[in-house]
Parts: structure tokens; sequence; C-alpha cells
């Protein structure tokens, strides 16, 4: 029987599946593939994980497990409801920068894949930590739509903004400095650029229609 303390030889098979799934994509890596870089033998990676499947499940559990933490950790209650936008889009900017191919693979799967879909709100919905997370942001946003700071907005939607700004920011940067002819050095300038923009875009976005009148 396995010990739960997973061994060398697990965490390094699992460090060279993440490695070639974001150099080559799922499908394009086999478990022969994986045993090499690993230093081990095809076996081995069957004992440990049995598919392939299963070993992508786990690399993404884990990357979703940081996620969480991220956001848990730069999410205070008393901040106002901007400075928390500010903390999350750069947690998320510095988690997603700390991996860079990472954005390119998940949308890949996630769109080729139905069930990695499914995986995800599965991961989300059995995860405590996430769902505490949620309903903490959910509060905020719900308190500054009471005190008038922000217009009236679903979380969700305020969700989906922040994400798929800093997304198609952080997936579109190489193209952009290709095509200006800037250096790779220049990746970080842009990104902070864009971060500032980002938020500039959620604050004047998230103006009241009509600002309470004083009492």
């Amino acid at each position: 029987m396995k010990e739960n303390t997973p061994s060398g030889t697990e965490l390094q098979i699992l460090a060279s599946a993440e490695k070639l799934f974001l150099e080559k994509g799922f499908k394009s890596t086999s478990t022969t593939d994986i045993a090499r870089d690993a230093g081990c033998n095809q076996a081995l990676v069957h004992y440990y994980f049995r598919t392939k499947e299963n070993l992508f499940k786990q690399i993404f559990d884990k990357k979703f497990e940081t996620m969480i933490e991220f956001i848990d950790s730069n999410l205070k209650e008393e901040y106002g409801i901007f400075d928390n936008l500010r903390g999350l889009l750069n947690a998320y900017l510095d988690f997603i920068s700390a991996s860079p191919n990472t954005p390119y693979f998940l949308l890949n799967e996630f769109v080729s894949n139905p069930g990695r879909r499914t995986h995800i709100r599965n991961a989300f919905l059995t995860n405590q930590r996430g769902q505490a997370v949620f309903l903490r942001f959910c509060g905020l946003v719900q308190r500054a739509v009471r005190d008038g700071v922000i217009r009236e907005i679903d979380p969700l939607d305020l969700i989906f903004d922040i994400l798929s700004l800093a997304v198609f920011s952080f997936i579109t940067a190489p193209i952009f400095i290709d095509m200006l002819g800037r250096d790779q050095a220049s990746r970080q300038e842009f990104s902070e650029h864009r971060k500032e923009e980002i938020m500039t875009l959620l604050t004047q976005g998230l103006q009241p229609l009509s600002r309470p009148k004083d009492i």
C-alpha cells in the first residue's frame, strides 16, 4: 500500500507531467514522455497515477488550491471594494505570471474538452475554502452596492469582468510586444500598464448610476 506522503519519484512525475503538458499540450504528451523526463520507467507512472487523466486532475487541483490561497490572502474585509479589487487583480496576475503557459493550456483544455469544465465546477463546489472566499467576496460587493459606493452588479458578473480583462491582457501581451517591436524585458512594464488600465476600467464602470443624496 502506498504511503500518504508523496515519494520523491511521485513528486518528480507530477513536475514532469506539468512541464510537458504546458510545453506540448495534454494530447501530445504520453506517459512514456513523462516517465522519460522524470527519469523513471512507465510502470511507475501507472503505479502512482493510473492514467494521464488522473495526472492532469492532480496538477489542476493543486493550482486551483494555490489560486484560492492567493485570493483568500488578498481579500481584506476591512478594506474598501476598490482596494480589494486591486489586491485581487495583483494576486491573480502574480499567480499566472508564475506560470506563463498555464492560461494558454487551460483555455485550450476548457474549450476542447467539456469534461474539464465539469471538473472545475466540481472542484469549486467541493472546496470549502473556495466557497468561503466566494461568499466573502459577494458580501464585499453587496455592501459596496448597499452603501452607494458602486452601482448594482451581480458579484459573478464582476468576477467575469476581472477574469476576462486580466486573462486577455496576459495572453495577448506577447503579441502586442512583438507588434510594437519591444523586447521581452518590456513584458513586465506592459503588465503593470495593463494592470492600471484594468483598474481604471473597473473603477469607472462600477460608478453608481446616481449617487445617493446627503441626508
